[in-house]
């Protein structure tokens, strides 16, 4: 059996899962890039182990943050070199997905449809192009791989049959630290993780609920993981405020465990992600998480196992919810010991299984079975 994944490009926490189903099963994996890295990422990926990389050659439109198109005429021809049993198109509905997508049908091997999108948050939605290439690639679809039961929503609305959709959840790049320190042991009060700007991540808002902590009689020690275009005015902005704060820039994976270990709590004041990874490492690490409704992650992760509080964009609700946090070392720990549950459920573990369980709707087909047991 061999497996062509086609995506827009590898990131630490899909390299880590497409190296456990490579590993685990023994399959031929292929992972074709569209581009070696998105333009806004400073990403260090290791090399794969179990699973072949192969970047495309082709043209990339970088629009904005959340909004890449890809055309790679090549990933044809890489993908009649490879002649794959089952492809997966990951990430994306581009023009590069609508070319594999066409060479799957005209073969006859079944693909999948992965994304971590939602209907909140979906540009098919409002815009005719967008739509299209979602009619051209979800009804054909063998399968979906989901990073989230609003994932399962966006497909069946473009017409793939719910029983297929599987929720893969997206799983952290990096191990739980083997220790967890405590509240007295943490050394900053509030965390923000992420891009600083302010019309997705709400780098400013931040600033604006820290200077009511401030008022509140609450001085937080901050620290600041990530960068943008807003870290200068950020940085002036809680400088006025009195508030000493720690501006790491970007992390690498292998600095990520203690910079979440080192806060309290987490600020994750989306304005319209698709799901919020910073959530699940959060979590990962013992931190209870504020996030706001406009994140899928709030409404699946944080609110259900009870890993933090979900509160509307407002100020002072959320300079509230963090005073509250954090003058009561004792719910601070009874937040932090309900993440096991949750943690559970995003594991590698967890998402190699249902990842396996989705990939097996194709090989369950008539076709691919003869075609299987012919090779055997």
């Amino acid at each position: 059996m061999s497996l062509a994944i086609v995506t827009g490009s590898v990131a630490p926490y899909t390299h880590r899962l497409y190296e456990a189903y490579a590993e685990a099963s023994g399959e031929e994996v292929t992972v074709l890039a569209c581009a070696a890295i998105e333009p806004q990422r400073a990403w260090q990926i290791p090399e794969a182990k179990h699973y072949k990389l192969e970047v495309l050659s082709g043209w990339r439109r970088h629009a904005s943050y959340t909004s890449h198109a890809y055309f790679n005429p090549s990933v044809i021809t890489a993908l009649r070199r490879l002649k794959p049993d089952i492809s997966i198109l990951w990430g994306g509905f581009s023009p590069t997905m609508a070319l594999a997508a066409g060479y799957a049908r005209a073969t006859g091997i079944p693909y999948g449809v992965a994304t971590d999108g939602a209907l909140a948050t979906d540009p098919g939605e409002t815009s005719r192009v967008h739509g299209l290439m979602r009619r051209l690639l979800v009804p054909s679809a063998s399968f979906g791989v989901c990073a989230s039961q609003a994932s399962v929503d966006l497909l069946a609305r473009w017409g793939l049959s719910r029983e297929r959709a599987v929720v893969v959840p997206i799983v952290v790049a990096w191990d739980s630290p083997v220790e967890k320190l405590s509240y007295e042991e943490r050394p900053f009060d509030i965390l923000f993780a992420g891009a600083l700007n302010e019309h997705i991540k709400g780098a400013l808002f931040f600033a604006d609920v820290i200077d009511c902590c401030r008022r509140k009689g609450l001085t937080p020690k901050v620290r600041i993981v990530g960068d943008g275009p807003l870290r200068d005015e950020l940085q002036s902005r809680l400088t006025r405020s009195g508030v000493t704060a720690q501006f790491d820039g970007y992390l690498q994976a292998d600095a990520l465990p203690a910079a979440y270990a080192s806060a309290k709590l987490l600020m994750f004041p989306s304005r319209g992600d698709t799901w919020g990874l910073v959530a699940n490492e959060a979590v990962l690490c013992g931190t209870p998480v504020i996030g706001s409704p406009h994140a899928v992650s709030s409404q699946e992760l944080i609110e259900p196992f009870g890993v933090g509080l979900v509160r509307p964009l407002d100020i002072e609700a959320w300079a509230c919810a963090a005073t509250d946090i954090l003058s009561s070392p004792e719910r601070w720990a009874r937040f932090s010991r309900d993440r096991e549950d949750a943690v559970r459920w995003f594991s590698l573990e967890k998402s190699l299984a249902e990842f396996t369980r989705a990939v097996s709707f194709a090989r369950r087909l008539p076709g691919l079975a003869a075609n299987v047991e012919q090779a055997t």
